[in-house]
């Protein structure tokens, strides 16, 4: 009996050290993935977030035949440890449209620009080029035809002047689109 409740005690542990292994490890992980970064400055994510979406932007507007009804721009917490720079927009396309055609020439338009394709779900469209992600998709719910499109940077790590920026962003409207 004694011998039983021994290896039943080394078991408990040994599978409570595996657990908590892994439990660092992974957390180890995601700090990794969300405080990497690109290690610029919040003016080159910021310049280059934008630049992307001045570009990005538009081109959807015409795979779509849609209006750019709103953009704006402003930066994000990752996760409370980190910080990216993401502009949205709104778009009215037409109403009606084959939601899977025009997927098609979103991702058509994109790619053809120079972004790798990232899509991983079947009602959107993400692309990708270096650090920087253009999420589109429809959303019915805000009225037939809506459409809305995010770039972000990847999440990164800043300090100085830099956080002080990122912290205090208000944000504002995304000119050019």
């Amino acid at each position: 009996m004694g011998q039983r409740v021994a290896g039943q005690l080394a078991v408990s542990t040994t599978v409570r050290r595996m657990r908590t292994t892994v439990l660092l490890l992974a957390l180890v992980s995601l700090l990794a993935a969300c405080g990497g970064g690109s290690g610029s400055s919040a003016d080159t994510v910021e310049s280059t977030t934008t630049e992307r979406a001045q570009e990005a932007i538009p081109l959807v507007a015409e795979a779509l035949g849609a209006d750019v009804v709103r953009a704006s721009r402003q930066w994000q917490s990752c996760m409370a440890i980190s910080w990216r720079h993401e502009a949205f927009a709104t778009l009215s396309a037409p109403p009606g449209g084959d939601t899977l055609t025009q997927l098609d020439d979103v991702r058509s338009a994109l790619t053809g620009a120079g972004y790798d394709d990232a899509t991983q779900v079947d009602d959107r469209v993400t692309v990708t080029r270096d650090e920087t992600t253009v999420d589109v998709q429809p959303t019915p719910a805000r009225g037939e035809g809506t459409w809305t499109v995010t770039v972000r940077s990847e999440c990164a790590d800043y300090d100085g002047d830099d956080l002080e920026r990122v912290e205090n962003d208000e944000g504002g409207p995304l000119d050019g689109v």
